[in-house]
């Protein structure tokens, strides 16, 4: 079967007031050929812990906590992966409103990803539908998001599954936690180079929040 693999990764917290983050970013990283993006990545490992003193560093990828010499290593690697496609959903979280700052927040996003992404799909000539995300969601946000994503799928017609894992069980997961930092950094803090190590990949940005005018806090 000609499965697409999608790999989902977040930045930003659910603290809806200032002393939380500003936004909130989602990175749906589409994995045309996930053994080829995947292997790069691994190799990169193996480079790493050859070069290393044998500590624990590079157990997994994860740009907010590796080091910047890290980073500069793994942004060059992904820009080169044209096997992908990143899909960004971000939130200016000040403009949601008090009824979704909780669980249900993750509703949103996954309506928007589903519906704004997901639905490209429908006439593509993949099989299958198969979306990873972070298992780092609580049981509530995990049910928030299957709740809406799940009938925008059937509506691909597409056979899908749907998943929560570890990012750091796998190294896809590892390259849709790099992507989605790289975005919140860039509106955060207005650090640019990240994004621009990996202009080369296609990507497609929505703000659920775009329209909005009201701040809650």
């Amino acid at each position: 079967m000609n499965n697409l693999f999608i790999f989902v990764d977040e930045s930003g917290n659910l603290d809806f007031s200032v002393g939380g983050t500003k936004h909130f970013v989602l990175a749906a990283v589409t994995a045309i050929q996930p053994i080829e993006s995947s292997n790069r990545l691994q190799q990169l490992k193996y480079d790493l812990l050859a070069q290393g003193n044998g500590g624990n560093e590079h157990q997994h990828f994860h740009a907010s906590e590796d080091i910047q010499i890290t980073r500069d290593l793994v942004f060059p690697l992904i820009n080169t992966m044209a096997s992908i496609k990143i899909n960004y959903i971000v939130a200016e979280k000040r403009k949601t409103h008090p009824h979704y700052q909780n669980e249900k927040f993750y509703g949103l996003l996954g309506s928007a990803l589903a519906k704004y992404f997901l639905l490209r799909y429908r006439r593509s000539e993949y099989d299958k539908i198969i979306i990873v995300f972070d298992q780092i969601l609580t049981q509530k946000q995990q049910n928030n998001f299957q709740k809406t994503v799940k009938p925008i799928l059937k509506e691909t017609g597409k056979p899908y599954a749907l998943y929560f894992h570890r990012t750091m069980s796998d190294f896809n997961g590892q390259i849709a936690d790099y992507c989605a930092w790289a975005k919140y950094v860039s509106l955060e803090r207005g650090e640019l180079r990240p994004m621009e190590s990996i202009a080369a990949i296609s990507k497609h940005t929505f703000d659920i929040f775009n329209r909005g005018t009201t701040y809650y806090y």
